[in-house]
């Protein structure tokens, strides 16, 4: 470029000196012509220099915008890292909560499974303790009472009025037995006591003796059978008083099943 401007100088000032030689004296014209190249070379020297000095201001300042976004980008770098150190900690702090939780729910179902345990190796126990019980009492009664509830009834067996029974309206107490026929076909003598609300046993003139009654099952069904026993008391409502009694079943000397039940 400086070139450039050099030639073009060069031919101006020919230019001057032809136009010099034209008009006046030789010696005039060499003098303006090598004054007018002096002062144009001179100018020629500032606006170089200028060049220079504005190319030099442009180039810092470049510098200084690229170091300026370096230091922008190093912040935002240092910023995010900080921001995603924060959030590692706070994930952190939630995954060993969970854990703590995990650890308590595993160690509460731990105990409940010990529990389950437990109380599985006792029904167990309690069910083979049942078979081996009826296994003996196969061997020495024919029948297994599972379940006994006491109803008022009238004189034809009939039961009278449901759930609590009244004293007002008693009339028999009259037992009704569940039993497994552990030996169809055979026969089942069942004696029974009645205890009354002082805890006396009732009898009466034709009771066996420490029972209040007998009563024969002829035969022994198989299965599961529910049947009524007779009842004691008499055909006036309000026989007995208010109180608690209790029935006794037994077989020799065994009591096979027992009741305990609130007249109100």
């Amino acid at each position: 470029m400086a070139l450039s401007r050099l030639f073009v100088k060069s031919f101006l000032t020919l230019r001057h000196i032809t136009i010099a030689l034209s008009g006046t004296t030789t010696s005039q014209a060499i003098l303006s012509c090598t004054f007018s190249t002096t002062r144009n070379m001179k100018h020629d020297d500032e606006n170089i220099t200028s060049g220079a000095t504005k190319k030099r201001g442009r180039g810092a300042l470049k510098a200084a915008i690229v170091l300026a976004l370096l230091l922008l980008a190093s912040l935002a770098g240092v910023y995010f890292l900080h921001q995603d150190s924060d959030n590692a900690k706070a994930g952190l702090k939630d995954a060993k909560n969970q854990i703590s939780q995990l650890q308590k729910e595993n160690a509460m179902l731990k105990i409940e499974l010990d529990t389950t345990k437990v109380s599985l190796r006792r029904e167990k126990e309690l069910r083979e303790r049942y078979e081996l019980e009826c296994d003996s009492i196969k061997t020495m009664f024919p029948i297994y009472i599972t379940e006994m509830e006491v109803n008022n009834a009238d004189g034809s067996g009939k039961v009278v009025g449901g759930g609590d029974i009244v004293a007002a309206n008693s009339m028999y107490l009259m037992p009704r037995i569940k039993y497994m026929g552990l030996k169809p076909g055979t026969k089942a003598e069942l004696l029974v006591r009645l205890y009354d609300n002082e805890d006396k046993l009732v009898t009466g003139s034709s009771s066996p003796a420490g029972y209040s009654y007998s009563f024969k099952i002829d035969p022994v069904e198989p299965g599961v059978i529910t049947m009524s026993l007779s009842g004691w008391g008499g055909a006036d409502r309000g026989h007995f008083k208010a109180g608690t009694y209790r029935y006794e079943v037994w077989m020799g000397d065994m009591c096979l099943k027992q009741k305990s039940f609130t007249l109100r």
